[in-house]
């Protein structure tokens, strides 16, 4: 079984937990606030970090 690769994220708008997952080309995490729908787009960079839990303040929806 292949297990996505995600981040766990704080939502700080509605301060919630959500995971946000690889997108398919795998440059970035996308996802959105589980309670307000906020989107959330985090880019990886090519030296990384080890860190997997993060808080965010993500855009409003458009």
């Amino acid at each position: 079984m292949h297990k996505r690769k995600f981040l766990g994220i704080v939502f700080e708008c509605c301060h919630t937990y959500g995971r946000v997952y690889k997108n398919l080309r795998g440059d970035a995490y996308e996802g959105r606030c589980p309670r307000c729908g906020r989107s959330l787009r985090v880019g990886i960079h090519p030296s990384g970090t080890k860190q997997r839990v993060f808080s965010a303040y993500p855009r409003r929806p458009v």
